[in-house]
């Protein structure tokens, strides 16, 4: 009795199943009531990742597991329960494992059990820093006496001076310390207008410890009516994600621990990355449905300016087919 869109990475899921309370009783789109569905989208696709050294992710079958209870709900990797539920507007407390991490990790559940919408946020969903000659040697410099090249000296200074051209050659996620993986916990609010509009508000925090941060995204999607012999529904979401200074400094932020050269240095700053979102589906028949969906982020400068991240932008694609068993 709920309509349920999640956060991705690193993504949201366009596709998410409406509430009974907000759609009619032959809508495709609506989830049962205490019933768990399977499905598994076949086709092709890739999500690209934007820190330095990492692989862009193929989207070739992607399983969905979900569950719509009376209150409590579980959407692939985020578990949830609504304690507030109204015709205009719902709000629920969620749970679900940060997706900052699939860029550093290939196989993190984010790269798998990829949202309805094959487009992640996660993800998104999901990603943050700032120029290297923007803080030079001096935030973190109250470390900077420990001495990772000090006094001594002239060869150090001179090999990281004049050589602003070259990649940022050691910095890469193969030399990097680890990152580990953050467990979120936060709202997830709806508000419902006309003609399958909605507005949808996260705000998740580190519940682990891990970043000590918080991030949170605000979008808007409509559906675009469309005429077509079978049931389809094309759908656009506009929206940005705010990621804070610790989560931002974490992941994308150079340290001591991951470069032992001064020039590499960066301290990671709070950031908006805008998206938009585009998805369709066109119901083949009972089980098989042709599902396309793409989403496109732009990196803010908090992230954007690391030099662990090679890219102004990340974006995902998919084509295919989703069966429901």
């Amino acid at each position: 009795m709920k309509r349920l869109f999640i956060l991705l990475s690193l993504c949201c899921g366009l596709f998410a199943k409406d509430s009974f309370a907000n759609c009619s009783e032959n809508n495709e789109q609506c989830a049962e009531i205490g019933r768990w569905d399977f499905s598994i989208a076949i086709g092709a696709g890739v999500a690209t990742n934007p820190v330095r050294g990492g692989d862009n992710v193929p989207l070739v079958i992607l399983p969905y597991i979900n569950y719509y209870g009376d209150k409590f709900f579980f959407d692939n990797t985020t578990a949830g329960y609504t304690f507030i539920e109204q015709k205009k507007f719902d709000v629920s407390l969620i749970t679900q494992l940060n997706t900052e991490q699939a860029y550093f990790e290939r196989f993190h559940p984010s790269n798998i059990l990829v949202k309805n919408s094959f487009t992640g946020e996660s993800s998104n969903p999901i990603i943050t820093p700032e120029p290297d000659g923007s803080n030079p040697p001096n935030g973190g410099d109250s470390d900077n006496d420990n001495g990772v090249t000090g006094d001594g000296n002239d060869s150090n200074n001179d090999k990281e001076e004049p050589e602003p051209n070259e990649p940022a050659e050691t910095i890469s996620l193969d030399t990097i310390s680890k990152r580990d993986w953050a467990l979120d916990g936060g709202i997830l609010a709806h508000w419902y207008f006309e003609n399958s509009a909605k507005l949808t508000l996260v705000l998740l925090h580190d519940v682990t410890n891990t970043y000590q941060g918080y991030h949170g995204h605000l979008d808007y999607s409509f559906v675009i009516p469309i005429q077509t012999d079978n049931p389809s529904r094309l759908k656009v979401k506009l929206g940005a994600e705010y990621k804070d200074k610790h989560l931002v400094d974490y992941y994308y932020g150079i340290s001591l621990k991951d470069s032992q050269s001064q020039h590499h240095l960066y301290q990671g700053k709070a950031t908006v990355n805008p998206y938009v979102g585009i998805a369709f589906n066109y119901k083949l028949n009972s089980n098989w449905q042709l599902k396309f969906s793409a989403r496109h982020t732009w990196l803010g400068t908090g992230i954007k300016d690391s030099p662990l991240v090679d890219q102004s932008s990340s974006s995902n694609i998919f084509i295919g087919g989703l069966y429901e068993f």
